[in-house]
């Protein structure tokens, strides 16, 4: 009889590529909205509905690996408010995730959110400039 070994243990996926994924996607959304703006031409629905599906699955995907770093158990109930209210759900996750750091937390989130203005600002110039 041979000892059967351990299972390994699954490999936990660090949340930053998402991150990098999501600026990328925003720069994306800048150059194509400055393209068109540059144009003086109506973004295409089509363009609108897809950008906004791919963020709000690169959104869940971060929040999906955030949770497995962390070793923080998901619920339906928070799977399902961060796919549908985004825009609440993370700055609510990021709040109970740092129970004691509740500022620096908000720090962070706003920091963040003003590095997504800026990078979708510079996409939009260069869209403008290749229109």
């Amino acid at each position: 009889m041979s000892a059967s070994l351990p299972a390994p243990e699954p490999a936990v996926r660090s949340p930053r590529p998402a991150v990098r994924f999501l600026f990328g996607l925003v720069a994306v959304m800048g150059v194509v909205s400055g393209f068109y703006d540059g144009r003086h031409w109506p973004e295409p629905l089509w363009w609108t509905v897809l950008a906004a599906g791919v963020l709000n699955y690169a959104i869940f995907a971060w929040y999906c690996r955030d949770t497995d770093a962390r070793d923080i158990r998901r619920s339906r109930g928070g799977n399902l408010f961060v796919i549908l209210l985004a825009p609440l759900a993370v700055p609510v996750y990021l709040l109970r995730r740092a129970a004691g750091q509740r500022w620096r937390a908000l720090l962070r989130m706003t920091l963040f959110l003003l590095l997504f203005f800026v990078v979708e600002m510079l996409g939009m110039v260069a869209g403008e400039l290749l229109a």
